[in-house]
C-alpha cells in the first residue's frame, strides 16, 4: 500500500474449502463457488481464513488453490491470501511464494498457539514478519480475532505496527465483534481498510467510514451485504440470518447452507477436528434459511 486508501475495499467473501472424499481440496468446486461470489457482486475473496479452515491446511495445500483459481482466472488482485501460522517461518515463506503468484493483499493472523504472550511479544512477531517481506509490495492486513487466537491485536498495537511498517499495513479486519474496539480503530486509523467481520455491525460501521467487510456470509447471501456499502439499511433478515448461523460452529454451518444453496452435498464436509452438522442440525439451519428468504429475498 503505497498510499492511504481512496476508495472502499468491499466486501470479500471469506470462502468455504471443499474438500473431496478422500479429504483433498476440491479446487474445481473451489473455482465454481469463488466466480459464483464475485459474478453477485463481491469484490474479492479471501482464501484460507477462519471461514476456510486455513489453519487445517497445509502450504502445499493452498500455493495449488490460488494456482488454480489463477488459472480459472481469476484476477490475482481479487485474491486475499490468509496467513494463520504461528511459526514464523512458515508465515513468510507463505507471504513471499504468494507474491510470486502476483497477490495483492495478505490477510495475517497473530502467532496462536502460546497463551499469555505480552503485545510486545506479538508486535514483534509481526515485525520480524513485515521485515522479511519487504521486498515484496504485498498489501497486509491485519486479523483480530481473538475469540480464535486468544492473541488480540489491540488499536495500541495497530499504531506500533503501521509506525514501523507504515507502507505495508493496508489495514485491519476486525472479527472481535466489539463495537467500541472497530470504532476506535476507524477513528484512529481513517487512512486504513477497516473492514469488520462481523455482519451485523456491518451497515453502522460503514457509515462510520469502515471500508468493507472480509466474512462468511458473503458465501451464501453476498446481497444482504454489497447494498450496504451505499449506505442503505440493513435487510431486515440479516440479523436474523447471523443469529441463526451463531447457534452453530460456524464454519461447518456455513459449509451446510452453501450446500443447500448450490444443491452440492459434497459442501457439507469439513476437515477435522472440525465436524459437519448432523442431518437435524442440518434440516433446522435449512428450514430457517428457507424461511427467512422463501419470498425470494437473497
Amino acid at each position: 500500500m503505497t498510499a492511504p486508501r481512496t476508495e472502499k475495499f468491499g466486501i470479500s467473501a471469506a470462502i468455504t474449502t471443499p474438500f473431496t472424499q478422500t479429504g483433498a481440496v476440491d479446487t474445481a468446486l473451489l473455482c465454481a463457488h469463488a466466480k459464483s461470489v464475485l459474478d453477485q457482486g463481491c469484490a474479492s475473496v479471501t482464501l484460507g481464513g477462519t471461514t476456510g479452515e486455513g489453519p487445517s491446511l497445509s502450504l502445499s495445500e493452498t500455493i495449488p488453490a490460488y494456482k488454480a483459481l489463477t488459472a480459472a482466472s481469476i484476477d490475482p488482485a481479487k485474491i486475499v491470501f490468509g496467513i494463520l501460522q504461528s511459526a514464523l517461518p512458515d508465515a513468510i515463506e507463505a507471504a513471499r511464494q504468494v507474491s510470486s503468484l502476483g497477490c495483492k493483499y495478505i490477510l495475517v493472523a497473530p502467532p496462536y498457539y502460546f497463551k499469555g504472550v505480552s503485545n510486545a511479544g506479538l508486535v514483534a512477531w509481526f515485525d520480524q514478519f513485515l521485515t522479511a517481506i519487504s521486498d515484496t509490495g504485498l498489501n497486509v492486513i491485519l486479523y483480530h480475532i481473538p475469540q480464535m487466537t486468544a492473541a488480540p491485536i489491540t488499536p495500541d498495537m495497530v499504531g506500533a505496527i503501521i509506525k514501523a511498517h507504515p507502507s505495508m499495513i493496508a489495514g485491519v479486519k476486525d472479527s472481535s465483534g466489539d463495537w467500541d474496539n472497530a470504532m476506535t480503530l476507524l477513528d484512529r486509523f481513517s487512512d486504513r481498510h477497516i473492514l469488520i467481520g462481523d455482519e451485523r455491525m456491518l451497515g453502522a460501521a460503514i457509515k462510520r467510514g469502515a471500508s468493507g467487510a472480509i466474512c462468511g456470509v458473503a458465501n451464501i447471501a453476498p446481497g444482504l451485504l454489497i447494498p450496504l456499502l451505499d449506505g442503505k439499511e440493513p435487510d431486515k433478515n440479516l440479523t436474523p440470518l447471523v443469529n441463526a448461523l451463531l447457534e452453530y460452529p460456524v464454519t461447518p454451518v456455513i459449509k451446510a447452507l452453501v450446500a443447500h444453496v448450490t444443491d452440492t452435498p459434497a459442501w457439507r464436509r469439513v476437515r477435522a477436528p472440525l465436524v459437519e452438522l448432523d442431518q437435524g442440525q442440518y434440516e433446522s439451519i435449512t428450514n430457517t434459511y428457507n424461511r427467512l428468504f422463501e419470498s425470494g429475498n437473497d
